[in-house]
């Protein structure tokens, strides 16, 4: 009988990236704290699978930002990394926001005259992040919770991310948290049913014709006072 021969494990961590820094050094350009150093890029090679396992098949297909965090991971870019799941958070609420109904979702994002400026999927992109976090978080598409957990990793991705200046090293227990926020608390979370109720009473009277008889006028008034007061 052969000799079984044994699967490597999945290994993320490539050792030669310390050969990129000492090419760094050979140039004469800064080399210092520019990837993450080999025990900190450990710490995520090890507990990154079982936290992208967590996702169903159709969110992973989909998260190409998600695969770039993991390759920025994987070299120590964890700047870039946390750029990166930023942005697939910014993508998923979108879906959200275009699920729950988009003239909604502007009627309470924007107002004044510059509303008729959204209208479409593309005018998402218009939306600042902040008023995005808010507005999700007005619509119940995240509980308020979640609008904290965001807001702060929002202040992280402005102030510590690749996109701004900045020495600040991010470790890599703080890159874990703020991915396992994002998969946990968006990536694998639906709008609540509350939501979903308020967007189909909208949906529903908006193509309604007729006068409303008095059996669907108190089935209506019942599950509008069962809602909380702000939807």
């Amino acid at each position: 009988m052969s000799a079984l021969i044994s699967k490597p494990p999945m290994e993320l961590i490539d050792p030669q990236a310390q050969l990129v820094v000492d090419f760094l050094k050979n140039i004469g350009l800064p080399h210092d704290n520019i990837i993450a150093p080999q025990d900190q890029r450990a710490i995520i090679g090890t507990n990154l699978p079982n936290l992208i396992s967590s996702l169903p098949a159709d969110v992973k297909q989909g998260a190409r930002y998600l695969s770039k965090f993991v390759v920025g991971a994987g070299f120590g870019l964890f700047d870039y990394s946390l750029n990166a799941i930023w942005n697939e958070v910014v993508l998923d609420l979108h879906k959200k926001a275009i699920a729950y109904g988009l003239e909604i979702f502007y009627d309470a994002a924007v107002g004044g005259k510059a509303r008729e400026f959204y209208q479409t999927e593309d005018d998402l992109r218009s939306l600042k992040d902040s008023v995005l976090l808010d507005t999700c978080r007005k619509l119940e598409l995240i509980g308020d919770t979640t609008h904290m957990k965001l807001k702060h990793i929002l202040d992280m991705r402005n102030d510590v991310g690749i996109s701004h200046p900045t020495s600040y090293t991010i470790n890599a227990y703080e890159l874990l948290g703020w991915l396992m926020t994002c998969i946990q608390d968006v990536l694998n979370d639906k709008p609540t049913a509350a939501a979903l109720q308020v967007q189909a009473f909208i949906q529903n009277l908006k193509t309604y014709t007729q006068p409303l008889d008095n059996a669907n006028k108190t089935s209506i008034e019942s599950k509008i006072g069962a809602l909380a007061s702000h939807l």
